[in-house]
């Protein structure tokens, strides 16, 4: 018996003594293929700070809560660690109003690793006892509707115009109203919208890290028109018309209304628009600005805004075209001994333009030229050059029909006046 007691134990050695080697063998082979590595996290870790009920952290502020890490892991894990699973934790239970000093505490959640060190590891945190108010309501009007119109006082849609104001006791004690801001510059009839509430001081000034309850109210503002001030349409007058050649274009003006004061008998038996001082354009040969003032109707009414109203007035050419027939080419540097063909020695010229100009254009005014300088003895085709009097007329607007012309240049001492046109001017 005590024999086999011995075989028995002899062999429970073993067996622990295999676990033990096998599982070091496990180990060694682990590392040889996912190694140990120690490396800084890319991202910032929050900090979750636990505190008593009734107390709030002021600072660090929310924003300002992190801290970075250094995690040491097998490369593996290193390679899926995300933010959600690396816990850095502050305890101030226990802790009451104050500024207090306190180290992190850093886990993972995922496993096998460990934080081995946390930037910064120690902290300064300020607790507040929290509070909370009933503050009142305001509207402040920041820009009033256009002139003519005018707006009762904004209604909101809470029974009691007041809303709950939480946070740490400082910043509650700060707030006396919570505001909202309304511009009416481009209402002219009942506004009524959803507008986010603003915590202010007692200076108007925003104060922040408080809550509202609730935050966004309903506003309402009766908006109307004044029974004394009516908006009326303005319409320039123009009289004649720009001399002949000439077209008038477009008419633009500011402002396009104004305002007129008077009693509501007046003010309803005015017309739906009113004109101004004439602009003759009797004369006028070119695009202008001017300013005319606005005519009343009766001298009793009086204008608030708009005294005088501001006109562009776009005049310009009437476009007309016109074709020179017969025009000669003149032929520009050919030297004494060489004589020239030119075929047709005649062209047609097409000018576009305005039509005054145009009008006032002759033959003589049109010169088309072809330049030999530089040629040698043989045929050419070439394009010749024009030349239009005054120079007015752009070089687009001007065609030559044909628009090649065919010459033959001769050494000989002998010109033949019919095959060389005389230059011409």
């Amino acid at each position: 018996m005590q024999k086999l007691n011995r075989t028995l134990l002899d062999n429970l050695v073993w067996l622990l003594g295999s676990l033990v080697l096998a599982f070091i063998v496990w180990v060694f082979a682990t590392l040889q293929s996912d190694p140990i590595q120690q490396q800084r996290f890319a991202e910032a870790i929050p900090i979750r700070l636990t505190v008593d009920a009734g107390l709030l952290i002021t600072q660090p502020t929310a924003n300002n809560r992190t801290a970075r890490v250094v995690v040491r892991a097998p490369g593996s894990i290193l390679g899926l660690l995300t933010a959600e699973e690396i816990r850095l934790t502050g305890d101030l239970t226990g802790l009451g109003p104050g500024e207090h000093t306190i180290e992190l505490q850093a886990s993972l959640l995922r496993q096998p690793g460990s934080v081995v060190d946390i930037s910064p590891r120690i902290i300064q945190v300020t607790l507040e006892e929290s509070a909370q108010r009933q503050v009142a309501l305001r509207a402040v009007v920041i820009g009033d509707p256009p002139a003519g119109y005018s707006h009762d006082e904004p209604s909101f849609d809470l029974t009691l115009n007041q809303t709950l104001v939480s946070g740490a006791a400082g910043q509650v004690n700060e707030v006396v109203a919570a505001q909202v801001e309304l511009d009416l510059r481009q209402q002219r009839n009942p506004y009524e919208a959803d507008l986010r509430l603003i915590p202010v001081d007692a200076e108007g000034n925003t104060v922040v890290d408080v809550t509202l309850d609730p935050a966004v109210v309903r506003v309402s503002v009766n908006i109307r028109r004044r029974d004394d001030v009516r908006e009326i349409s303005v319409r320039p007058t123009i009289q004649g018309t720009p001399p002949s050649g000439y077209v008038l274009n477009a008419i633009s003006y500011e402002p396009q209304t104004v305002l007129i004061s008077g009693s509501p008998a007046q003010l309803a038996a005015l017309p739906d628009t009113i004109g101004t001082q004439p602009i003759d354009l009797t004369e006028r040969t070119s695009t202008f600005d001017t300013s005319v003032p606005v005519i009343l109707p009766t001298n009793n009414l009086l204008l608030l805004a708009g005294q005088t109203i501001n006109v562009s007035v776009e005049i310009s050419p009437v476009t007309a075209s016109r074709q020179f027939d017969n025009i000669p080419i003149e032929v520009l540097g050919l030297p004494e001994n060489f004589s020239a063909r030119v075929a047709p020695d005649e062209v047609s010229v097409l000018v576009t333009g305005p039509q005054p100009q145009i009008d006032a254009l002759t033959d003589a005014d049109v010169r088309v030229a072809l330049d030999l300088n530089g040629l040698q003895p043989g045929n050419y085709t070439l394009a010749p050059s024009i030349s239009i009097s005054g120079g007015q007329i752009a070089p687009s607007n001007i065609t030559i029909l044909p628009a090649d012309i065919d010459v033959e240049i001769r050494a000989d001492l002998t010109i033949t006046p019919s095959l060389t046109p005389t230059p011409t001017g």
